[in-house]
């Protein structure tokens, strides 16, 4: 037993590189499929921790008109919702720019934003940016803001705001798309938080929902058709009260309308009446001021300028109704105008993927990891296991003396096969260990690095994940403890006497090109040598071919990859 021990300590000192090359090999499969396979659970595990702290949102209803409360009651009663949280929102761009920003009042408990610099706004001249624009502003600068179309009102009771403080949120996760507005170039600049009293409005405009069950995490398919299937239903429910709201808006506007109308038509009428009424009086006192300065009778001339004094005042009243006649007909058309658009009232509600574009891109982002861990590693350990085979049964085919002569010297063929079992075990152990470490701690980061280069997570979420070490291990032992069995196991079957000598080599024959007559002859020796031992040995040449084959596949995927990650960065 001791001098086996020995022998197999001298195999290992004797053997270096191919012991370190096979354990190399193996660990760059382990590492590439652990590390492609981990990375997107790690991604999603990251994300949710972010959505857990701020406490995003499940769902989010926004409405093209304020809420009231009946709107309020109808959310906060739907089903399946265990929090409602409304707020206040409207889009606005900063002065002389084109920048467009989406202000919204302050969160209390649902999808909270994350300060990395400074304080919550307090006042309604305060104000909150988002991180990107850090660079833009500082604590304390002043910025002002404007409406983005002609005629309209940015919905604030405040032009010019004090920046307080710098914020990140779940709710805007991409740092370079934000998200669509109507104003400027139609792209989001960045996004801000101030104090529901700084809007002009009395009732909020958009409510965040949490579920009552969530089922599952983010990503997961239970949460994401749970999601789906809750919002289509909640929406159900939502356009009733929609359908309700804009009948009773068509009454009242009808209402209104109405009245309007009616009393336009009693003032014109009773303006004419007057004007005509004026217009006599003034052509009477007119020709009576003309008789009195031809008869130069000044106390009739006192009274009449006095008379014409109370005209002009009458006539200055009949000019203000006359301007507040016009003022009511505009309301009218603008009522009737606001009639005619009822239709264009929503009341829409959406699930994170759908109002949340940046929870969508990584979602789909770290799938395309997922994609790629169950092609690429695949292929992968391919090529070690083809590799570490023949390494192995070559290894093995090289000791086929030194196994006869243990064979007749008494040893068993397990001691005998235990050689070659431990020098196996040993380098799929190794190639395993350092492959998980640098499968669960390098890679991962890596591909998150890329990946998230637009989003606004700082770190990734490491996790141990047993199963892919477990699958790793599995098959590096495949590839070599099989392969060595195997090989020796055949070799064992053999007699001793012939074991202790060398292996015949295999049977040649005429091949092909031997029967293509002015080819051969032009052939050289060595040639011809090797082309016979290419169909002489059809495994190492098969073994070659798909060896080289894959390894080139590798390269170019590789490349393809690093392409498609710089462009990513790039944009």
């Amino acid at each position: 037993m001791t001098m086996l021990n020995k022998n197999i300590g001298r195999e290992f000192k004797m053997s270096r590189a191919r012991y370190f090359s096979v354990s190399a090999l193996l660990m760059l499969g382990v590492f590439v499929l652990i590390g492609l396979n981990v990375t997107g659970p790690n991604m999603r595990q990251t994300a949710q921790t972010a959505y857990q702290a701020e406490h995003l949102a499940d769902a989010k209803v926004t409405s093209t008109v304020s809420l009231d409360a009946k709107d309020q009651t109808t959310i906060r009663q739907l089903s399946g919702i265990k929090k409602a949280e409304f707020g206040y929102t409207t889009d606005v761009l900063v002065k002389n720019t084109t920048q467009a920003l989406r202000i919204q009042s302050n969160p209390q408990t649902l999808s909270q934003l994350t300060l990395t610099k400074g304080h919550q706004a307090k006042t309604a001249k305060q104000i909150v940016l988002s991180d990107s624009l850090r660079g833009r502003y500082q604590l304390g600068d002043k910025i002002t803001l404007a409406a983005g179309k002609t005629g309209a009102t940015t919905g604030l009771k405040h032009r010019s705001f004090t920046v307080v403080g710098f914020a990140t949120s779940t709710e805007y996760l991409k740092k370079d798309k934000i998200g669509s507005t109507s104003l400027g170039n139609g792209t989001l600049t960045g996004f801000a938080y101030t104090t529901k009293a700084a809007f002009t409005a009395n009732q909020p405009n958009v409510a965040r929902l949490a579920f009552s069950t969530t089922k599952g995490a983010a990503y997961s398919t239970a949460y994401e058709h749970h999601a789906t299937t809750l919002v289509n239903k909640l929406q159900k429910t939502l356009n009733r009260r929609n359908q309700a709201r804009v009948t009773s808006l068509r009454s009242d506007l009808t209402d209104q309308i109405t009245t309007a109308e009616q009393a336009i038509k009693t003032n014109t009428a009773s303006l004419q009446s007057a004007t005509a009424t004026l217009t006599a009086a003034q052509t009477q006192l007119s020709s009576q001021m003309a008789q009195a300065q031809a008869t130069q009778n000044t106390v009739a001339m006192a009274q009449l300028s006095a008379k014409q004094a109370a005209l002009t005042q009458q006539q200055a009243a009949l000019t203000t109704k006359q301007k507040q006649l016009t003022q009511a007909k505009a309301k009218v058309a603008i009522a009737k105008t606001t009639k005619r658009q009822l239709s264009q009232i929503t009341l829409t509600v959406a699930t994170r993927n759908d109002y949340n574009d940046g929870y969508n891109n990584y979602g789909e982002d770290a799938a395309r990891i997922d994609a790629l861990g169950k092609s690429f590693p695949a292929f992968f350990f391919l090529i070690a296991i083809l590799v570490s085979f023949t390494t192995m049964r070559r290894m093995v085919e090289e000791k086929r003396i030194e196994m006869g002569t243990l064979r007749a010297l008494g040893y068993t063929k397990g001691e005998v096969m235990r050689e070659f079992l431990v020098y196996s075990v040993t380098t799929a152990i190794t190639g395993t260990v350092l492959g998980s470490i640098l499968g669960l701690l390098v890679l991962p980061r890596i591909i998150f690095r890329a990946y998230t280069a637009n989003f606004n997570f700082a770190s990734l979420q490491l996790a141990l994940h047993p199963g892919y070490i477990a699958l790793g291990l599995a098959l590096a032992l495949f590839s070599t403890v099989l392969a060595s069995w195997l090989a020796a196991h055949a070799s064992l079957k053999t007699i001793t006497a012939d074991l202790m000598l060398p292996k015949p080599p295999a049977s040649g024959s005429r091949i092909l090109l031997e029967r293509i007559t002015p080819l051969w002859q032009r052939m050289s020796f060595s040639h011809k040598v090797t082309a016979r031992n290419l169909f002489r040995y059809k495994g190492r040449m098969l073994m070659t071919i798909i060896g080289v084959a894959g390894a080139t596949a590798l390269m170019i995927t590789g490349f393809g990859i690093r392409d498609s990650l710089n462009t990513i960065i790039d944009r």
